[in-house]
């Protein structure tokens, strides 16, 4: 039997040499930005909680043993113990680190989070007709030029619950985009396991799948349960974690942060929603120096390092006409606005960073939307590809800016 090797022809195809081009050229990214960082790359990184609550678990503690000598981190306090705050799912990949090595080089899997993240764009931008251009154009545009770029430099509790539920999130359009149905709904009930939020993708994914074959209600649901096991199973050992934590099986900790619970309206309240929505419409301003200054707390203008939201947008706008305008309004922009809001009704919107953090988050909603719109079967347009590389230099500009902030703390 004639293999391609055999006859001289490369196994690679031009989709594997662009994607392979793409990923060494970002891994180098990140080993020269670590390098400037004073080679930090395989660092164990102090605000890794999630390392912390593995090696507790190691020790057979699902609290955090001497919890009160964190101070620097988001414990939760509960009946006199301490915990961490967020969902469990990135610890899962933090525990074999820890088991073997006793520590997590946290900033390690981030950036490796953000790599598997670029990869699954150009995967679904190939499975929707692409070529290897516009799959390396998409890729880059949904990942490092957005806030995940500036994200993705320090593996922090916080970063890394963003970074893996978007890698997460990616991973399951890419099955959505490639008929791996049940596939879908595991990563996305994994990623409710760090950011609770995506739970409105996991609902917006199972109804889709039921739209898709309401013609055949009975046969489609038959074919989707293996997939809704998995996600019954990931939701049952979640609640039954944080009911042994809790005594609450929707409670993962953050509503016992001392933050909120000293808050008059507590974590979430529709008296933040306006409030938090305005400040992501912030401008960055001038000063007499022309040096450019940015607000450091609460997010500012978000499509501005996340240009990717004005593209979806403008598509948005000029779809309402086509016939796939309604599903893209039933399955991109209702998730979309579902997540904003409920990010907007928390208490805070991020706290200290570059840009807006939070609204990574929406990406996911985006990207089926540019899936929908059926966009990436032509080559990008130039104000595609201008705002794409403006928000390549922000971002990269934003990795080196708040290298600066931290080296002047």
């Amino acid at each position: 039997m004639k293999t391609a090797l055999s006859v001289g022809k490369s196994p690679f195809t031009a989709y594997h040499k662009a994607l392979a081009s793409l990923l060494s050229l970002t891994a180098l990214g990140y080993l020269l930005y670590h390098t400037l960082a004073g080679g930090t790359l395989l660092s164990a990184n102090s605000y890794d909680s999630y390392a912390l609550q593995a090696q507790n678990w190691l020790n057979g503690h699902i609290d955090i043993s001497n919890g009160s000598s964190y101070s620097w981190l988001e414990l939760a306090i509960f009946q006199g113990k301490y915990y961490v705050s967020f969902p469990p799912v990135p610890s899962l990949v933090s525990l074999p680190f820890v088991a073997l090595m006793g520590m997590s080089p946290a900033n390690l899997l981030i950036a490796v989070y953000s790599l598997i993240s670029c990869g699954a764009v150009f995967q679904c931008i190939r499975h929707l007709g692409g070529n290897p251009q516009a799959c390396v154009f998409w890729a880059v545009f949904f990942t490092f030029a957005t806030n995940l770029t500036e994200l993705s430099r320090n593996g922090g509790v916080w970063n890394q619950a963003q970074a893996l539920n978007l890698t997460l999130c990616f991973l399951a359009m890419w099955c959505l985009f490639s008929n791996r149905n049940n596939l879908c709904l595991l990563l996305l009930a994994l990623a409710v396991g760090c950011r609770p939020f995506s739970a409105v993708y996991l609902l917006a994914a199972g109804i889709y799948f039921l739209w898709q074959g309401r013609s055949k209600l009975h046969s489609t649901l038959f074919s989707l349960l293996p997939g809704i096991f998995s996600v019954l199973l990931v939701a049952f050992c979640m609640m039954a974690y944080n009911t042994a934590r809790f005594g609450n099986p929707l409670e993962f900790g953050h509503n016992y942060l001392p933050e909120f619970t000293r808050s008059e309206y507590g974590q979430f309240h529709l008296s933040y929603l306006l409030p938090n929505l305005l400040q992501l419409f912030r401008l960055p301003t001038l000063n007499q120096q022309l040096m450019v200054e940015f607000p450091l707390f609460n997010g500012f203008l978000f499509f501005l390092v996340n240009p990717i939201f004005a593209v979806w947008g403008i598509h948005l706008f000029r779809q309402w006409k086509q016939p796939e305008f309604y599903q893209t309004l039933c399955f991109s922009l209702l998730p979309f606005l579902l997540v904003l809001l409920a990010l907007c009704a928390h208490k805070t919107m991020g706290g200290w960073q570059f840009g807006a953090r939070y609204t990574l988050d929406l990406l996911p909603a985006v990207l089926a939307g540019i899936g929908f719109f059926q966009i990436s079967k032509r080559s990008p347009h130039f104000w595609e590809q201008y705002l794409c590389t403006a928000g390549v230099i922000i971002n990269i500009f934003g990795m080196i800016f708040m290298l600066l902030q931290e080296s002047a703390s």
